[in-house]
């Protein structure tokens, strides 16, 4: 199998579209930090609703401290995925120092 090497042009034109899409993943840093921030709200509301001994509103969940640990864990993958964003911004910027 013949492996084909790519001129400048070619390479260039590859990380200019990988560039594309390490700024489109960048774009949701701002809906990420809101959704964790709504998820914290949403945690202290469960936690004084469970405290005042008020009842379960919803089938979904069995409890409120299920309820919390499924928002906790969602809190934990959305900081997982900033932390990603934050990669990638470095990665964006080497993209970009090297079409320059």
């Amino acid at each position: 199998m013949e492996v084909k090497v790519m001129n400048q042009n070619e390479k260039k034109e590859v990380m200019g579209k990988f560039a594309k899409k390490l700024e489109n993943a960048i774009k949701r840093e701002v809906t990420v930090t809101k959704e964790i921030e709504n998820d914290k709200a949403l945690i202290k509301y469960l936690e004084a609703q469970k405290a005042a001994g008020a009842a379960l509103d919803t089938t979904a969940y069995e409890s409120y401290d299920a309820w919390i640990d499924t928002i906790k864990k969602q809190i934990k993958k959305s900081e997982s995925t900033l932390t990603n964003i934050e990669f990638k911004k470095v990665e964006l910027e080497a993209v970009n120092q090297y079409l320059a």
